[in-house]
């Protein structure tokens, strides 16, 4: 059976159930009402803010499940303060295999968070959630084999697929590491700069992930970003 199929018909079996269920509040509500006189102004009030928990309360589950995801790809043990910038955007159904994605986010850590980073210096990388091999300092290597040249520099033996020119030997950047399957995003000026130079230079670490991303941790800035293209 095919997988996206599968995947479809569980998503509107969850639909139905969902629709279903509001439906039957709804009703309980109208009947509730039906069953108030003009004069019981705490009941009618009481249902009316029954109705509008009931239509807000997805959207409320939906977004905390989705900052809760955001925040999730910050390593342990370190934590965020707030998410500065954020900019994800997605081709096709959004779920489904085949889509395309491409994501970028900027996270500022907690002034203690960000002094503990700073304090472990050249050992940080051992500190942080994950595989000790999995973290690599920068600057990024992005000549060291194919792999590397297929994250960083995807285009250069084919530059007119390129969305800039660019020298036949650049640093790497994070937009050409979003670049690399052709669904680039715009970025705010200025935010990817700040990550260039934490990529580009010494004292941050970085690590490859899921889903096409990268981690940088900056701990001189006290940041972290995410970006991927998959």
């Amino acid at each position: 059976m095919n997988f996206a199929a599968v995947i479809l018909g569980v998503l509107l079996i969850c639909a139905l159930l969902f629709i279903a269920a509001i439906a039957i509040l709804f009703l309980g509500l109208r009947r509730m009402w039906r069953r108030t006189r003009p004069d019981q102004r705490f009941l009618r009030t009481l249902i009316i803010a029954l109705g509008l928990a009931a239509i807000a309360l997805p959207y409320v589950a939906i977004k905390i499940g989705e900052r809760r995801s955001v925040l999730a790809r910050v390593p342990e043990p370190l934590e965020v303060a707030e998410i500065e910038y954020r900019l994800e955007e997605s081709w096709g159904v959004g779920f489904m295999p085949g889509d395309n994605e491409t994501g970028f986010v900027v996270y500022r850590l907690t002034d203690d968070s960000a002094d503990w980073a700073r304090k472990q210096g050249s050992q940080l990388g051992g500190m942080l959630e994950g595989a000790k091999a999995a973290w690599r300092e920068t600057p990024v290597d992005d000549s060291s084999d194919e792999t590397a040249i297929g994250r960083w520099h995807p285009y250069d033996d084919d530059p007119d697929m390129m969305a800039l020119e660019r020298p036949k030997r650049h640093p790497p950047t994070i937009f050409e590491y979003l670049e690399k399957y052709g669904f680039t995003i715009s970025i705010a000026q200025g935010r990817d700069h700040e990550a260039n130079q934490s990529i580009q230079s010494s004292g941050s670490f970085y690590s490859y992930g899921k889903g096409g991303s990268v981690t940088i941790i900056d701990p001189g800035r006290g940041k972290v970003y995410f970006a991927y293209a998959g």
